[in-house]
């Protein structure tokens, strides 16, 4: 298994190529799709949001086998996420986890709102689940910000605060961070260039 950092190299290569319409489209052979019918060795696992415009395996430029995705509305936490996180570490030896945020995510558009309107109450109890859990991003953003400024801070902040919140709640993975065995990065990918932004 490759490490932290090369894993990275990875992704940042991958999209590369993808941002420069050059993507190579690796691992989608019938050899690839064979070997791994008993086993999987993804290099790096993904916590993104479930927005359709962010298609990870494409925009890393990546194939069949290559990332261990989790993906929820605003890239969010819940035990079934962290649970899977720590599966990705623990069964498959992955040595870097990425949280990616993307440019006008309606998730955070949506708590922003909310947030801001105080109408958390008049939705429904799985979609305030979802919101809550990005109101204490939003609670970090300057609240004299422009509107657009606003949102895009908010964007930001929830990235921050996900993988903050990841290493706080899930003592495993904060505990293998700590000792160097794996590495967690933060990133947002831009709908308009393609390109993943590393913080």
């Amino acid at each position: 298994m490759i490490d932290a950092k090369e894993a990275l190299q990875r992704l940042v290569d991958g999209n590369k190529r993808f941002v420069n319409n050059a993507s190579i489209h690796p691992n989608r052979s019938q050899e690839t799709k064979d070997s791994l019918v008993s086993k999987q060795t993804p290099f790096a696992v993904v916590l993104s949001c479930s927005d359709s415009r962010v298609p990870l395996e494409i925009i890393f430029d990546a194939g069949l086998g290559d990332i261990f995705v989790i993906r929820t509305a605003g890239h969010v936490l819940s035990q079934e996420v962290m649970g899977s996180i720590e599966y990705a570490v623990v069964h498959l030896g992955v040595k870097l986890i990425m949280i990616l945020g993307h440019d006008n995510c309606g998730a955070v558009h949506s708590a922003v709102e909310t947030y801001k309107s105080k109408t958390l109450d008049t939705i429904s109890p799985n979609l305030k689940s979802i919101l809550m859990e990005i109101y204490p991003a939003i609670e970090k953003v300057n609240e004299n910000l422009e509107e657009d400024d606003f949102h895009k801070e908010a964007i930001r902040q929830n990235v921050e605060y996900q993988a903050k919140d990841l290493l706080v709640k899930d003592a495993y993975i904060s505990k293998k961070v700590d000792s160097g065995e794996i590495m967690v990065v933060k990133a947002n990918y831009n709908l308009k260039t393609s390109e993943v932004e590393i913080f």
